[in-house]
């Protein structure tokens, strides 16, 4: 609970920021309405089972304004890493997010909250830590490379259901608009 609190003080703090940075923001961050997709690597480490797996990660999103809209996003494993009771490896992730910007010159600034669900391959014995379903969280930022292509970093913070456990995720991606 104290999660969401958190989660939804910083989408209304944004949105404030975001009302009073839009009306001075100029440059290719303030025209980034519509559709975009990206591609990109992402880095997960998961505290309870002490395992940091890395992943392919795409995102189909849609911008309403240049200050809010959804994305939604799959990442895929592409390593194993191993502790005490075994080998581990992302199966996959999906997620769907609202996402909150500020748009800084050529950059946006960004905080998103939404609903994922991981899946993570296991061994037989080993608890099922750090995944189903959490509340995602987190920040990053983009740079409009060109009117129709951005640099985006980000880090999401995961919180499992029923105790689960926590993952922290980093990310790079390549943003294609349409």
């Amino acid at each position: 609970m104290k999660t969401m609190i958190i989660a939804g003080l910083s989408v209304l703090a944004l949105s404030g920021a975001a009302t009073v940075a839009s009306a001075q923001t100029t440059g290719a961050a303030a025209a980034s309405t519509g559709t975009y997709g990206s591609i990109g690597i992402t880095g997960e480490h998961s505290g309870r089972t002490d395992t940091n797996l890395d992943g392919v990660n795409v995102r189909l999103g849609q911008r309403f304004t240049p200050n809010w809209g959804v994305e939604g996003e799959a990442a895929f494993g592409t390593n194993s890493d191993s502790n005490a009771l075994g080998k581990y490896r992302l199966r996959d992730k999906v997620g769907v997010y609202g996402v909150g910007y500020v748009p800084v010159g050529d950059f946006d600034l960004f905080a998103r909250a939404g609903i994922a669900n991981t899946d993570l391959k296991r061994p037989d014995a080993a608890p099922k830590d750090e995944s189903g379903t959490s509340l995602d969280y987190g920040v990053g930022a983009q740079y409009h490379m060109a009117p129709s292509y951005a640099l985006r970093a980000d880090w999401t913070q995961s919180d499992y259901n029923n105790h689960r456990g926590t993952g922290s995720t980093g990310t790079l991606s390549l943003v294609k608009q349409f």
